[in-house]
């Protein structure tokens, strides 16, 4: 046997087992399909016997709400610092963190002296005062006496005014009041110090009462407005019900946010000033509304519908019924018309409907 011989047989060998693999192959792939095509018709002689299987759910009166998340930053419903006028030096501070104080109350003294030329003492306030009221009062006698006239009666009596304003200001100036009351919250001073003019040093605010400033984004200020619900809410802690008190008429021509403001109730203090929260606002209430969750509703092209249960005389059967939908949330969606109260319609298992198929329902669906 030549060597050509040789090669030519051991390349027809190879052929053949190619050949013989292929054929195998295609038996099998066939066999495969086979058992594919008798398991569904096995499942759809099933189906067409007992049903296709479906989770159905009753159409049901109830309330729909749509929420909205701001993010803000709680402030006490009143708030402000005590702040002077004057560079003085601290010497009394006869309050600490945490007190209650009334307006008008002492919350800080600072030192009668004066820091520069531009800065009158309150003794020298005093007694400017005391000398126009004297002269102030026997400016009355005279014009009484009819020694003087009105004019040079109603220059004194300014004088009297002006020196009253000067006392009280310089008063104020070493002893700084509560504007409102409410809590002290920080002292930013120590005794001995001097204080800076116009800085802050103390934090009064109410806290029995808070709002959390935010700002919203121009879908979001669509849909606000004053009165709505909001809710603060933390796990383990609870919630608290408050509502939306104030709304800019405008939103900031740069940052085009509208500012805003909720009112919350807090006579337990959880919720303190500084505090980055976010809320909840209600901003659609609808009350005793036909809904179905939203995973009922279709679209055949034509519009939306649902699949209904219908009396099939054999047993349940499918029926699309078109419907008109309204208002709707991540879970639900209102019916205007097209359905009644108590209907059951199918909440799973849609894709294998046709109209008149005989349905099983095998699982009663989440029913809010």
């Amino acid at each position: 046997m030549t060597e050509n011989t040789k090669k030519n047989r051991g390349k027809n060998l190879r052929i053949w087992l190619v050949v013989l693999v292929a054929v195998v192959a295609l038996f099998a792939m066939r066999f495969r399909q086979l058992g594919r095509d008798e398991a569904v018709a096995g499942i759809r002689s099933v189906q067409e016997t007992q049903g296709i299987p479906v989770e159905t759910v009753a159409a049901e009166l109830g309330d729909l709400d749509r929420w909205t998340t701001l993010a803000g930053t709680v402030e006490g419903v009143v708030q402000y610092p005590v702040v002077s006028n004057n560079a003085l030096r601290v010497v009394g501070i006869p309050v600490r963190e945490g007190d209650t104080v009334s307006a008008g109350d002492v919350v800080l003294r600072l030192a009668d002296e004066a820091p520069s030329p531009m800065f009158h003492s309150v003794e020298k306030s005093r007694a400017t005062y005391r000398n126009t009221l004297a002269d102030t009062r026997r400016m009355r006698n005279l014009f009484a006496e009819g020694a003087i006239s009105e004019q040079e009666l109603d220059a004194a009596e300014t004088s009297l005014k002006v020196a009253a304003q000067d006392l009280a200001d310089a008063e104020g100036s070493t002893a700084l009041v509560a504007g409102e009351g409410g809590v002290v919250t920080s002292i930013l001073v120590v005794e001995g110090e001097t204080v800076e003019v116009g800085e802050p040093l103390i934090r009064i605010a109410r806290t029995d009462e808070v709002k959390v400033c935010f700002d919203a984004g121009s879908r979001q200020a669509l849909a606000l407005a004053v009165g709505q619900k909001a809710v603060w809410s933390e796990d383990g802690i609870g919630e608290i019900e408050g509502e939306i008190s104030q709304l800019d008429l405008m939103a900031d021509p740069q940052t085009h946010l509208l500012e805003g403001e909720a009112l919350f109730p807090n006579p337990d203090g959880r919720l303190l000033p500084g505090l980055l929260v976010s809320v909840r606002v209600r901003t659609v209430h609808l009350p005793d509304i036909l809904t179905v969750p939203a995973d009922c509703l279709v679209d055949d092209g034509e519009g939306t519908g649902v699949w209904v249960v219908a009396d099939g005389g054999d047993g349940p059967r499918a029926s699309l019924r078109p419907v008109q939908t309204g208002v709707a949330n991540v879970d639900r969606a209102q019916i205007v018309a097209g359905l009644e109260a108590g209907r059951r319609v199918v909440l799973h298992g849609q894709t294998l409907l046709s109209e008149g198929a005989l349905i099983k329902d095998v699982g009663a669906g989440e029913e809010n």
